[in-house]
């Protein structure tokens, strides 16, 4: 009887332990998340019923007050305006850029391997750094390239690109359009790297294939390469949309949102209101804005996955 009881004893706590050892093994990266990401944005959005100001000992609670203040201004309209361009534009020449690369390195071509790593350069330099130089090649003063259009004649007068305040289209500057080509500069290595591990998936019968049956490079494209790397594509553009969307470091390092908030995004409004004018209320609120925009195309993507997989 003590054999059989201690027996199925130890039975029970293997079987326990069978059971459940893989929710014990996830639980520090579940914790990890909570603390990390779940309860700063909970935090936040609670926050942002309040008016809680770092020059004021009392948060009083207000309710959607902050959010009827963000939707009232103009200025927050502008910026939501400059986000999506400044990521929906950058995202769209950044893929382009990227693809037309990988789909060149991914050949056998002689300094393949020189030129991967050059292309690189963008993603693995500071920020800071690239901001500065940046700064100066788009500079009124000193920018190499008002000095190569002057002696050229192409212009008369050095072109203002960071300070411009002409505006077209409603919101379009010279200075986002250099923000835009500034980005696309600093994200499509990141693309063009998981394209070419994309690429290099794909089987080679298939183009073989392909040009036997008269198909050209194009036609090849878009219905050999793209349909066989789309999830590929798919993850890194809902990827980097996200980042572009919370994108701080290339407009408050090379404009700090000017001239007149032409080239303030959401992240830099985020930063001004919580960190200089002490409103940690209203910079809340817009946070959560900027969450709920960016959880669009997210949504979006795991909708269409959710219906692939059915």
């Amino acid at each position: 009887m003590e054999k059989s009881k201690g027996g199925r004893q130890a039975g029970l706590e293997g079987g326990f332990w069978d059971r459940h050892t893989p929710f014990i093994m996830l639980l520090p990266a579940v914790l990890a998340v909570i603390i990390v990401s779940v309860y700063p944005t909970l935090r936040t959005v609670g926050m942002s019923f309040f008016d809680k100001s770092l020059l004021s000992r009392e948060e009083p609670f207000i309710g959607l007050a902050n959010y009827a203040e963000a939707f009232g201004k103009t200025e927050l309209w502008l910026y939501i305006c400059n986000t999506l361009f400044f990521a929906i534009v950058s995202l769209v020449l950044g893929v382009a850029l990227a693809m037309y690369v990988a789909v060149k390195l991914i050949k056998p071509l002689p300094g393949k391997g020189f030129f991967r790593a050059m292309f690189l350069t963008p993603w693995v330099t500071p920020p800071l750094v690239a901001s500065f130089t940046w700064r100066i090649l788009f500079s009124e003063n000193f920018s190499p390239i008002n000095s190569i259009l002057l002696r050229l004649g192409w212009i008369k007068t050095p072109i203002s690109f960071l300070n411009s305040t002409d505006v077209f289209l409603g919101f379009l500057s010279i200075p986002l359009l250099m923000l835009v080509i500034i980005n696309v500069w600093s994200i499509f290595p990141f693309l063009m790297v998981m394209f070419i591990a994309g690429l290099q998936t794909v089987p080679t019968e298939l183009y073989e294939a392909a040009t036997m049956d008269g198909a050209g490079k194009i036609k090849q494209f878009w219905k050999i390469t793209v349909p066989c790397i789309r999830p590929v594509i798919a993850v890194s553009v809902l990827l980097e949309l996200i980042w572009q969307f919370n994108n701080f470091n290339i407009s408050y390092m090379v404009t700090s949102g000017g001239p007149l908030g032409r080239t303030k995004l959401l992240a830099v409004e985020v930063y001004q209101q919580a960190f200089t004018n002490f409103r940690y209320g209203y910079a809340s609120a817009v946070s959560v804005i900027m969450m709920l925009v960016a959880a669009v195309p997210a949504v979006l993507y795991v909708r269409s996955s959710v219906k692939d997989l059915q």
